[in-house]
């Protein structure tokens, strides 16, 4: 069964434009479409705005998170290459099959960051690879260069419930469901929220940036009891032969 679920993405964003007294103005809007499966890889958008990076599997993506610190001598990234120039990008990317190659130190390879870009051009220079279409991971001790790459879809589910910045979320099942290695349980902890079941359910934790996620199967229909010290107790229905998503991201105050 197809599932309609909000999707934006940086290859699917219309945008409309139109010149408002000599500026120009720019609007994202959002397209409905219909999946059938999950992705391996994708980005979850909470109702607050967070994005949770989310992966299946422990491997195959990689996450172009920015990182740089106050002394800006230490760093990491990710960076696009398109006509002969890098550009640095953020979310995160599926990549199916091994780098092209990948350039590994015992120590910093460089402590500047414009360094580092012209130390990955004139490696892709050495190689002929500046005409390809690239996504280049790097740190300062090495950088990854990948020529199979897909950006992770940004999704909106339709929301099931919500304790604090605890959601659940009905989805449609992952392609290879069958290579997920589920656990039977009763109950599960996300930071302060503990989750009680009254039959077992099958439980996946998902590999994921900036918060915690769980994949969920429920086999019979279950009852789940909610409790956290910051909000009231609360029960949620969940039914059989249904796939959910249980996520969290990392909580930015006290009470979450």
């Amino acid at each position: 069964m197809e599932e309609k679920i909000n999707q934006t993405e940086e290859t699917q964003e219309t945008q409309q434009e139109q010149k408002q007294e000599g500026r120009e103005q720019k609007y994202e809007v959002k397209i409905l479409r219909q999946i059938s499966y999950l992705p391996t890889v994708f980005m979850l958008k909470t109702k607050w705005g967070q994005v949770i990076k989310i992966s299946l599997i422990n491997s195959d993506y990689v996450d172009c998170g920015k990182y740089v610190s106050r002394s800006k001598l230490t760093f990491s990234g990710c960076f696009k290459l398109r006509n002969r120039e890098l550009r640095e990008v953020r979310g995160i990317y599926y990549t199916p099959i091994a780098p092209l190659f990948n350039l590994n130190f015992r120590g910093k390879i460089s402590r500047d960051l414009e360094e580092m870009k012209d130390l990955i051009m004139k490696s892709l220079d050495n190689y002929n690879l500046t005409d390809l279409r690239l996504l280049i991971s790097y740190d300062n001790y090495s950088f990854a260069v990948y020529d199979k790459f897909k950006k992770a879809p940004l999704l909106e589910f339709n929301q099931w419930f919500e304790q604090g910045h605890l959601f659940i979320y009905n989805i449609p099942s992952p392609k290879y469901v069958e290579y997920l290695e589920f656990e039977d349980t009763n109950e599960i902890n996300i930071y302060n929220h503990v989750i009680k079941t009254n039959v077992n359910i099958k439980v996946y934790r998902l590999y994921v940036s900036a918060g915690m996620a769980y994949l969920i199967y429920v086999p019979e229909y279950v009852m789940l009891t909610i409790k956290s010290p910051d909000h009231d107790e609360k029960t949620v229905d969940l039914y059989n032969n249904n796939y959910y998503i249980m996520a969290h991201p990392v909580p930015t105050h006290k009470v979450d």
